[in-house]
């Protein structure tokens, strides 16, 4: 009979330290091969990753394809009744075990459970605190969602826990065509297909953020890749009371690439060209009480009646002062 509860899935491309590290780190907690255990997809590391004998501790090797391909196979190869991921630079607190146990108690049959979590910015020296603004408790998908689009679930794609079954029944994979923001879309699928989401304010996954992390990469053709996902978020079917909630979600991620564009050295005329093209994001209409929300409504409709032939010229004179700077 299968003990395992919790399925951790590591993918990992030339990070032995990190491998090792976890490792270690699980050893120590005394529940590999009962009641975890670790996924750990080597995705065609130039050094092949090596680990110790170790009951619970699964190597597999793969070529290349990127880490969405990494955990779509550790999805398909888990064991767990729940699937957790974790990448190979970051970690858990040691009583995370004990707070999944908890919290699946509490979550009744709730197919996906999301946590706050914790970022160490090593570049600042500082470490900040992601806290979801909605209470705690257990939502409907549908409620949840329109959560997460208002920006009032704080989530990284390791700090959820979700049933094994539910994702094999559905057919949710993350999107190997994105070579970007393929976490975020994975996240909307999930929300949007459960039936019942538990959202948990207690914290166990530490997101170390250094040079040359790769959500740092802004500035250069990558941000393209963001915007593939977004126009895939974008045509995700949703009732109609979510769809001005995701509407809403696509253009404050859109504006937030705009901004970043200008304030970088982004000189590509592909770039700004395939930026402007999709500024009708920006379209949107969302009521709300809320004046920071009307104020960025605003902002929005006034930048989706400008042409491309205005403000190209205008991003493009933005990025070359940046530049010259």
């Amino acid at each position: 009979m299968n003990s395992i509860k919790y399925s951790i899935i590591i993918p990992v491309f030339n990070n032995q330290t990190g491998i090792s590290q976890i490792v270690n780190t699980f050893v120590s907690m005394g529940c590999l091969g009962t009641v975890v255990e670790l996924l750990i997809i080597d995705d065609g590391s130039i050094k092949p990753i090596t680990v110790e004998a170790i009951e619970g501790v699964n190597l597999i090797r793969q070529m290349n394809t990127g880490v969405s391909g990494a955990r779509n196979n550790g999805i398909k190869s888990a064991k767990g009744e729940y699937i957790a991921f974790l990448d190979s630079d970051d970690f858990y607190d040691s009583d995370v075990i004990g707070m999944w146990e908890s919290a699946t108690r509490e979550s009744q049959n709730a197919e996906l459970l999301i946590f706050d979590s914790r970022v160490i910015d090593r570049i600042n020296n500082k470490t900040l605190y992601q806290t979801h603004k909605c209470a705690p408790g257990i939502y409907s998908g549908s409620n949840a969602l329109k959560y997460y689009f208002n920006k009032e679930v704080f989530s990284h794609i390791c700090t959820i826990l979700c049933k094994r079954e539910f994702l094999l029944g559905k057919g949710i994979y993350f999107n190997q065509k994105l070579a970007l923001s393929e976490d975020v879309l994975f996240m909307v699928e999930c929300i949007n297909n459960a039936e019942w989401v538990h959202i948990d304010q207690r914290r166990y996954y530490n997101y170390l953020i250094h040079k040359g992390s790769v959500t740092n990469v802004v500035a250069t053709e990558k941000v393209l890749n963001h915007f593939e996902a977004f126009d895939v978020i974008k045509n995700i079917p949703v009732s109609d009371n979510t769809t001005k909630y995701k509407n809403y979600f696509v253009a404050t991620m859109y504006l937030n690439y705009l901004f970043k564009l200008m304030s970088n050295k982004c000189n590509s005329s592909r770039v700004i060209d395939e930026t402007l093209a999709r500024k009708t994001y920006l379209q949107v209409n969302l009521k709300s009480s809320f004046s920071i929300r009307y104020f960025a409504t605003l902002v929005f409709k006034i930048l989706s009646f400008f042409p491309s032939s205005i403000l190209k010229p205008m991003l493009t004179k933005a990025c070359k002062v940046r530049h010259e700077y």
